[in-house]
């Protein structure tokens, strides 16, 4: 590629290196304008395990690239001498793990990764070279999609040259198709894979055998390697070898994070350590540490704020992979009894005894735990349905079972959420009933109502009270502690907390224990103790969330710990790879312009505020643009606009400029606005958004653009979701939710009112009108996977238009917000994680 020259920047004072490239770089403009605009782009990294680029240009027609200069030696140098222990190796890993995420974030390409393109200085920093260059430096003609090869680093044989670097192609680039980010991690594995054993994993005779290898053959077993190699290590390097792209990691972002866990197990101490050893098969490394880590850091916020007179202790009860969602304690406080969805599978429930590793499973599938009597009876949530709504929601039949098992006894349909009184003869319920939602206490009474939602209803011991979280913002966490008394006295007992989860009373009744993040907090989340007077304390503090579930009789607290992130999948065109556009790592709501090129979204996490952040992308490589505050439910179709709304002001619908422009704000009071997307009327100076007044249920209203009033976009009495206009603007098609009957999918003439039922599956959320008018792009989801359909709405008929399933659907609480161009030129959707573990907190 050149020669590398030690040069002095005169102006800065520091040594640096020169690449000087060869002079056939400038003959071919193309290739050199590449060469310079994706240097330029990993110049802008700034991350300590990729080398920094400090200028490209050219000289006397010579193309010249300045660096840092490096003292060290190359990863290929290492090797040489033999295999690496599995500490070290997994630390270089990481540190690889990281630049390729950063850059991978950038849509910025390695494609060559091997020994040769990393290397280590003297202080053990893992540098990866070349970024860039690859692509860069190959003639274009190949046959695929991406047919741009490896570089070539050092003037040996051409035999030797294929050779050493397809041992660390992807089949993809051996076939000559479509590269993305998965190629990387699929070379990164072949590293891995060398690093541990001290041996190439596809290296052969020839290059052709070798290639050969990459596509057919798995390498040797790492485990009867020289040195011990972890099973947990064993699997990461498998799962990054795998021949398809969809098999892989599917980011660097998640492999790092794996690699970082498993980097921590390899340094702790019995009886951890032991814990880890013990039940390899059904751990999940990452989040095995992750609340390992949380739980040391609950234990010193525990320690410190109670004034240290008392030592907390944390003891986890589960170790699969996955979520949890209800938990209590049997009556006698030695069993837990608890539903999770282990492994991407329904929701299941499990009893499990405090000290014992192993769990029974009661055979109730696709069920979530609600409570437990003192007799030891389970009321459950049956036919679990996630909301389409909200992470945080799910509705099922209300059931009651023996703690020994056995067929549930169905008492109530279409419940959110509910609780069983001590004595086991009455339940807390809530259930909207075609309108807003309400609780219910005993079933049949209604003590509460609100157009958000109400989650963690408790009924206190002595069976007079029940406490509740109020929502607000229909389907944001946010909200207030409420306690309600026979009579329907509400008491708000808390401030405006910007995310909560989880209620228990205490076995006294003095105090109600819950999760929350307030705005004026540190930002993480904390378990708090109110009195019925509304007097708190502050319990401890997590890193993360976490959902508080019960409390034994003698004060231990049953509470899950979790880490919630979210991706925002775009695929433009819609055959290509889908990839994560998000910014701060908990992505929601996005909206695509109408050619499908840009798109505004949403931050929901800690770090984006109370109110969130609103980001603008094009999807051509360029970063992601913080434009303002607010949750994103829109685009213009012409890309200049993002439509968001206020949290803690609903009546306001943020106009914000995504290029220069003046932002600006639309106060549709007395409408507040209900977080679900807009569109647009023909001609782009109207569009319809969901919404609602006092206690009304919710509709479609339209406003203009340029400011005015809302209106109702129909007369329809009952609950509407999903507004899609039709091209012409002639029709809307929505699922109306008339009172106590089931949803439906309807198609509404504006003009007259006119309703007709659109030839629709049940469970179908209609997306998108088709631009011909005549088709729709509908969504038929499960929790973990999803399919898009073209229907035909006059006849019914439908052919599958994109099939979605996340390749690890480990954690996955919900895939949502789906959202197609008229043109079905893109889509993008929002995928939220939050893998999960159960522990018991107790002070001694």
């Amino acid at each position: 590629m050149g020669e590398v020259y030690r040069a002095r920047d005169s102006r800065l004072g520091r040594d640096v290196a020169l690449k000087i490239l060869p002079q056939s770089f400038a003959a071919d403009g193309e290739r050199l304008h590449r060469f310079e605009q994706e240097s330029r782009a990993v110049a802008a990294f700034n991350h300590p395990n990729i080398l920094a680029i400090h200028d490209v240009g050219q000289h006397n027609g010579s193309p010249f690239l300045v660096s840092e200069l490096l003292e060290g030696e190359s990863l290929r140098d290492v090797l040489d001498r033999g295999a690496l222990p599995q500490r070290k190796a997994i630390d270089y890993s990481v540190q690889i793990a990281q630049g390729l995420a950063i850059a991978h974030a950038k849509e910025i390409i390695h494609r060559d990764l091997k020994p040769e393109n990393l290397f280590l200085t003297r202080d053990g920093r893992l540098k990866i070279l070349d970024f860039g260059l690859a692509k860069a430096l190959q003639k274009t003609g190949g046959t695929g999609a991406d047919s741009d090869g490896a570089t070539v680093t050092s003037p040996q044989t051409a035999a030797g040259l294929v050779m050493g670097t397809a041992s660390y192609m992807a089949p993809e680039q051996v076939r000559g198709e479509f590269v993305d980010a998965r190629t990387d991690i699929f070379s990164f594995g072949a590293v891995l894979y060398e690093m541990l054993s001290g041996h190439r994993a596809f290296r052969r005779d020839t290059s052709a055998e070798t290639m050969t290898a990459v596509l057919k053959e798995d390498p040797p077993e790492l485990i009867d390697a020289q040195h011990p190699i972890s099973p947990a290590l064993e699997r990461i390097v498998r799962r990054c070898l795998e021949k398809s792209p969809e098999q892989r990691f599917q980011s660097a972002k998640d492999l790092a994070f794996s690699l970082e866990a498993l980097s921590v197990t390899s340094h702790m101490a019995s009886p951890q350590g032991r814990i880890v050893a013990a039940r390899p098969k059904s751990l999940a490394i990452a989040v095995v540490v992750l609340f390992g880590i949380a739980a040391l850091a609950v234990a010193y916020f525990a320690g410190t704020r109670s004034g240290g007179t008392k030592r907390a202790k944390f003891e986890r009860l589960t170790f699969q992979r996955g979520n949890i969602r209800g938990a209590r304690f049997s009556p006698d406080g030695q069993n837990v009894i608890y539903s999770a969805g282990w492994e991407g599978r329904p929701y299941e429930v499990f009893s499990s005894r405090i000290g014992d590793l192993h769990a029974r499973s009661l055979e109730l599938k696709n069920t979530m735990v609600v409570g437990v009597s003192a007799a030891g009876e389970i009321a459950l949530l049956t036919n679990v349905r996630r909301s389409p709504e909200s992470s945080f929601m799910q509705s099922g039949t209300l059931a009651r079972v023996s703690a020994s098992g056995g067929t549930p006894r169905e008492i109530l349909e279409d419940v959110w959420d509910a609780d069983i009184s001590r004595d086991g003869k009455q339940f807390a319920v809530v259930r909207s009933a075609g309108g807003p939602q309400q609780l219910e206490y005993p079933i049949g009474k209604v003590l509460f109502k609100t157009n958000g939602y109400i989650s963690h209803p408790r009924i206190s011991p002595d069976g007079k009270q029940v406490a509740f979280l109020e929502h607000p913002v229909y389907g944001d966490d946010r909200g207030y502690l409420d306690t309600a008394d026979a009579a329907g006295n509400v008491k708000r007992l808390t401030a405006d907390a910007q995310g909560e989860d989880g209620v228990a009373w205490s076995p006294d009744q003095r105090e109600v224990w819950f999760a929350a993040t307030f705005p004026e907090s540190t930002g993480e989340r904390e378990v708090f103790a109110v009195t019925p007077e509304g007097k708190s304390r502050v319990v401890f503090q997590v890193p993360g969330n976490s959902d508080v579930w019960d409390i034994a009789d003698d004060g231990r607290l049953l509470l899950s710990l979790y880490i919630i992130s979210g991706a925002q999948m775009v695929a433009s065109p819609p055959n290509a790879p889908e990839r994560d556009v998000s910014a701060l790592g908990w992505a929601n709501y996005g909206a695509l312009s109408a050619d499908g090129k840009s798109i505004a979204f949403s931050e929901v996490g800690g770090a984006a505020g109370q109110d969130y952040l609103v980001f603008f992308r094009r999807l051509d490589g360029s970063e992601a643009v913080e434009i303002g505050e607010g949750q994103a439910i829109g685009i213009t179709p012409d890309g200049k606009y993002a439509i968001a709304f206020l949290p803690s002001h609903p009546s306001k619908l943020r106009v914000l400029a995504t290029l220069a422009g003046e932002s600006g704000t639309l106060d549709v009071a007395p409408v507040s606005v209900d977080p679900a997307l807009i569109s647009w009327m023909p001609g782009g100076k109207e569009f319809v958004f969901l919404g609602h007044e006092g206690q009304a249920p919710p509709r479609g209203y339209r406003v203009s653009f340029g400011g005015g009033p809302a209106r109702p976009l129909t007369n329809l009495p009952s609950a509407h979701f999903w507004n899609c206009i039709s091209p012409d603007g002639k029709f809307v098609l929505e699922t109306s939710a008339p009172a106590n009957e089931p949803a439906q999918n309807v198609i509404v003439e504006l003009a007259t009112g006119k309703v007709r039922r659109a030839p629709l599956l049940p469970g179908d959320e209609p997306v998108q009108w088709d631009q011909d008018g005549a088709h729709a792009f509908v969504v038929h989801k499960s929790d973990v996977e999803a399919t898009i359909f073209r229907a035909d709405l006059n006849s019914g008929k439908r052919e599958v238009w994109k099939q979605i399933r996340p390749a690890d659907a480990t954690g996955i609480l919900s895939l949502r917000s789906f959202f197609v161009t008229p043109s079905g030129s893109a889509y993008t959707y929002s995928a939220t994680r939050a893998p999960s573990s159960l522990y018991v907190y107790s002070q001694r």
